[in-house]
């Protein structure tokens, strides 16, 4: 199977915001910018899933008309610490957070290792519907997540992977 993730475009949000799960504007011009990534995409494919959140979902609905919307393939939930700014979130409960950010989740939140297994989960699911090319328009924590996956990146080392605004990130599973 031929996964291709896409990170949808840059929000129309404020630089250094907590946006997570948070379902947060595009900029007005995003019309265009999705057509750019659409030319980048294969025009043959089995299906369209994305996140439901409305960054993720406008691209889709660009592509077809028939995408599927998966709540698995949202981005890691923050918690309490939606639409906070960092710089605002107390320094002892980030500081604790970032020494093992895997396993412990924000308050209310989510651990990167549930983020994980939720992605896995739905991947297998993929897998049983015996599609070839499948496009998923998605968040930068579930591209990381098939990095780790797929190519086999360490959990503790994912964080530090580049992961481009409109990028489109190709893996092919066995």
């Amino acid at each position: 199977m031929e996964l291709y993730l896409v990170r949808h475009i840059k929000p129309d949000f404020p630089e250094g915001t907590n946006y997570g799960q948070t379902d947060v504007p595009l900029p007005a011009d995003h019309h265009t910018l999705h057509e750019a990534i659409i030319r980048l995409l294969p025009t043959e494919y089995d299906a369209v899933y994305s996140s439901p959140l409305t960054r993720c979902k406008l691209l889709a609905q660009a592509i077809t008309t028939r995408h599927i919307t998966d709540k698995r393939l949202m981005e890691l939930h923050f918690g309490d610490w939606e639409g906070r700014k960092w710089d605002d979130i107390p320094r002892d409960e980030l500081d604790a957070w970032m020494a093992d950010y895997i396993n412990l989740a924000p308050p209310g939140g989510e651990s990167l290792q549930q983020l994980v297994d939720r992605f896995a989960a739905c991947i297998r699911d993929l897998q049983a519907t015996q599609s070839q090319r499948i496009v998923i328009i998605t968040h930068a924590g579930i591209i990381r997540s098939a990095m780790h996956l797929f190519n086999g990146i360490p959990l503790s080392q994912i964080m530090m992977e580049k992961v481009e605004y409109g990028g489109i990130y190709t893996f092919n599973l066995k």
